[in-house]
């Protein structure tokens, strides 16, 4: 068996990273799931004073051998920004076609370190990036300040990193994000974020979507969406550099995460740990907004990420809570464009002594939401699909019964035609912009049973485009209710 199999012959590990280690805790940046050598897994925990690799099944720390790269990390601590390469397919790794993977972690003094990992380990130190020149930067050792012409200290350090696909790197600092390319090192591109007056808007998470699909070649263009620390949020064409739109998110306080899914088109955003609104990726119309207690029976949301799983095909919203908790929810878009956000399960006390979440990441190979916490340790939740189980089996049987019962309803409408249409009827048709029939509306649901119709798909055509409409309005966005997340069979709750 190749490296790194989704079928590891012994379990992993549920909890890394050593308790009462004086000056090395701190919140966790980033941790990942990475192959390593004879059929095992490593994983990659970095934190604002440490970088570590444990091994996948005893946790027990791998020690860096490279000498150059312990001195670079020793002389540019802390970190306070982190993101590394997505796993590579086990395939890929079997048949030599895996790329390059990269941790990238960003520093206070305003410096991008990128390392090239290999099996998980960190191998050597490919690039050192600044968007603002070292003569800049070096300021502040001299105690210069942004008021006396020099760069504050504050304004230097990296605040949020994304690396997207397999060589684009994107990083923020205050007032401004860069991007480069991640094999080359060469600076692609400089944006300049919009403030309010004096201030400098400080970017809190970023999201590379493309507008038009999955990817760049499915015909729409890469843009960069930055979440700031004013409550807005900014979209940038990545090939020009151009602002496209800039608009109010849902309140002034900062943004928290961005979660896109790609394919229904729409990006997720966290504001002030508190609610989440919903956009469409290429009208930047609010399509939803959801206040936290809502989509996680009270607790406030430190994290939040879009997963894909496989067998069976789900679309994932996993959201972290401040009390260790995580919730996943089921997301699918609807006829008439609007979301389904459905809960599957909620899982307590995931995190270590149930410390607040800080970082998220979802490891296909072997099913395993790796969680990050405040006190600077990994825990991994394994088997996540036989977890959701029990409510997804629920929900695909009334998902096929939703079907069968809509398809006598839609086999007498055709044959009735527009002769045997009840004025009702008549008024549906002629609301569609089409003007063709629209499907058959499902049975009314029982108050036993929550009617997941919506979420069902039964018709796949998509809802009629609308044009981009102005800077959209946090007031005007609809608000979500209890029935918009009503879950479509059991939700699981387990205790980790």
């Amino acid at each position: 068996m190749g490296a790194g199999s989704s079928s590891p012959s012994r379990p992993l590990a549920t909890l890394f990273g050593a308790e009462g280690e004086e000056g090395k805790r701190g919140p966790t940046l980033a941790g990942r799931l990475f192959a390593a050598p004879e059929d095992g897994w490593r994983l990659l925990l970095a934190s604002p004073l440490r970088i570590e690799a444990f091994d996948g099944y005893s946790a027990q720390p791998i020690a860096l051998e490279d000498a150059a790269v312990v001195k670079t990390i020793q002389d540019h601590i802390p970190f306070t920004a982190c993101s590394m390469s997505e796993p590579q397919d086990a395939a890929d790794i079997a048949s030599g076609e895996a790329s390059q993977t990269y941790l990238a972690v960003g520093c206070q003094d305003g410096a991008v370190l990128v390392f090239e990992l290999n099996m998980g380990l960190v191998t050597g130190l490919l690039h050192e990036l600044r968007s603002v020149p070292a003569e800049a930067a070096g300021d502040t050792a001299d105690g210069a300040t942004a008021s006396d012409g020099g760069i504050g200290r504050t304004a230097l350090s990296i605040t949020v990193l994304r690396i997207s696909g397999r060589e684009a790197l994107f990083a923020g600092s205050s007032g401004r994000c860069a991007y480069w390319n991640l094999r080359t090192g060469q600076l692609q591109r400089e944006f300049s974020l919009p403030g309010a007056g004096d201030h400098a808007a400080v970017p809190s998470t970023l999201a590379a979507v493309h507008s038009g699909g999955r990817e760049a070649d499915a015909g729409g263009k890469l843009c960069l969406w930055v979440g700031m620390d004013t409550g807005s949020l900014a979209v940038f064409d990545v090939d020009s550099g151009e602002l496209v739109r800039s608009f109010s998110c849902a309140g002034p306080e900062a943004l928290v995460s961005l979660a896109h899914f790609p394919a229904d088109g729409v990006v997720f955003a966290l504001s002030a740990h508190r609610r989440v609104s919903v956009w469409d990726a290429s009208t930047y119309a609010c399509i939803q907004k959801y206040p936290a207690e809502l989509m996680t029976c009270g607790a406030d949301l430190s994290a939040m990420i879009s997963a894909s799983v496989k067998d069976p095909d789900l679309n994932l919203l996993m959201l972290a809570g401040v009390d260790g908790s995580l919730c996943v929810r089921r997301v699918s878009r609807r006829t008439d464009g609007k979301l389904n956000c459905v809960l599957l399960s909620f899982f307590e006390l995931v995190s270590a002594e149930g410390a607040p979440i800080t970082s998220l990441s979802y490891h296909e190979p072997t099913d395993t939401v790796v969680i990050g916490d405040a006190g600077c340790r990994v825990a991994l939740l394994c088997k996540l699909k036989e977890q959701l189980g029990t409510s997804v089996q629920a929900q695909n049987e009334q998902r096929s019964a939703v079907r069968q019962a809509s398809t006598p309803q839609r086999r007498d409408a055709d044959a009735v035609g527009h002769q045997g249409s009840s004025a009702a009827e008549s008024s549906e048709i002629a609301a569609s912009p089409s003007g063709s029939q629209p499907p058959a509306s499902p049975p009314a649901a029982s108050p036993e049973q929550p009617s997941i119709a919506a979420d069902a798909g039964i018709e796949a055509s998509p809802p009629p485009a609308a044009p981009p409409p102005a800077p959209p309005e946090a007031e005007r966005s609809p608000e979500a209710t209890e029935e918009d997340l009503m879950p479509g069979g059991a939700p699981v709750s387990v205790g980790i």
